[in-house]
């Protein structure tokens, strides 16, 4: 009985994490190292041929499939051994919807135009996992009350209904009061060099040294709003977190930039509404993100409209 129950769990293991074609000698594989993740984590996916002495026409993945994103790309590496040539090639992909997804079957052209594909892979994208916030209440279930007919009950309602509505009216209007405001660049200096300044600026006060981390991520996100409004006139200034998201999606600069930066987005929301504290790294690359993010929108803006100048 044991013999079979160990038996039984490497099967599942090799079904789980290993899909390979074998044509005489010849294979390909597709490992994952994990096939369950939180929305935003990453995996590494890697492809391998093992005995295939030419290749025509390597694995093709598109950047987006089946819910499932890639955020980088190592090149193509190839290995002898003992005179048997192996390629084999890393690829780090996200999810940022929760579900059951399938990584596509994947296939390799290889000599005299010979095909190798590897099965789908099965994923397990899961919702974060929010039960150690300090500030988390689990929802109540519905407490079922007799109903009754009170005329004073119904007058205190409505009171306070328009006692509430009187006074998200006078929130709202003292938000757009302290809104984020665009700076006054001076001189020639541009929206880039205005972030940069501000970003080192930001990097020397080091506020999550001083147990300040949402004061470090509420002026990071303000220097960057500020600089899509001043580089490209966006409603930066005024936007919630996810309307601002959905603008940025359209951006034509790398996944893996892009992907970086929306990641920092929500982790500066949760550290700013939900009182989390991110480990040191975390903290220390929030920074560099940034810079990488603005640099590559502002490269790409130059590019297109090179005698446009913002102000």
């Amino acid at each position: 009985m044991k013999y079979t129950t160990t038996y039984k769990f490497l099967v599942l293991v090799f079904i789980n994490f290993y899909s390979t074609n074998f044509s005489f000698g010849q294979t390909v594989t597709a490992i994952v190292d994990r096939d369950k993740i939180l929305i935003g984590e990453q995996i590494n996916l890697l492809l391998k041929t093992d005995n295939i002495q030419a290749v025509t026409q390597w694995f093709n993945l598109p950047d987006t499939v089946s819910h499932l994103e890639v955020v980088k790309r190592s090149k193509i590496d190839t290995i002898d051994i003992a005179g048997n040539t192996i390629y084999q090639q890393n690829i780090v992909i996200t999810s940022f919807d929760s579900g059951h997804w399938q990584l596509p079957a994947l296939t390799l052209v290889g000599g005299n135009n010979a095909n190798f594909t590897t099965p789908p892979i099965e994923l397990d994208v899961l919702p974060v996992d929010v039960t150690q916030l300090q500030d988390y209440h689990d929802i109540k279930d519905i407490v079922e009350v007799q109903q009754q007919t009170s005329y004073l009950s119904i007058i205190l309602i409505a009171l306070i209904t328009l006692v509430s509505l009187i006074a998200v009216i006078l929130l709202m209007r003292k938000k757009r009061a302290v809104a984020i405001k665009a700076p006054q660049l001076t001189g020639n200096l541009s929206p880039l060099e205005w972030a940069r300044q501000e970003l080192n600026k930001l990097k020397t006060e080091n506020l999550f040294a001083q147990n300040r981390a949402k004061q470090h991520y509420q002026q990071l996100t303000d220097i960057t709003r500020q600089f899509f409004h001043l580089q490209l006139r966006h409603k930066s200034l005024h936007q919630t977190t996810d309307e601002w998201m959905v603008h940025l999606q359209s951006l034509p600069v790398s996944p893996d930039t892009k992907t970086s930066f929306l990641q920092l987005l929500r982790l500066a929301d949760t550290v700013k509404f939900a009182k989390y504290q991110p480990p040191a790294f975390e903290n220390e690359q929030s920074i560099p993100v940034a810079l990488q993010m603005v640099e590559r929108v502002a490269a790409e803006t130059d590019r297109v409209h090179p005698n446009h100048k913002k102000s």
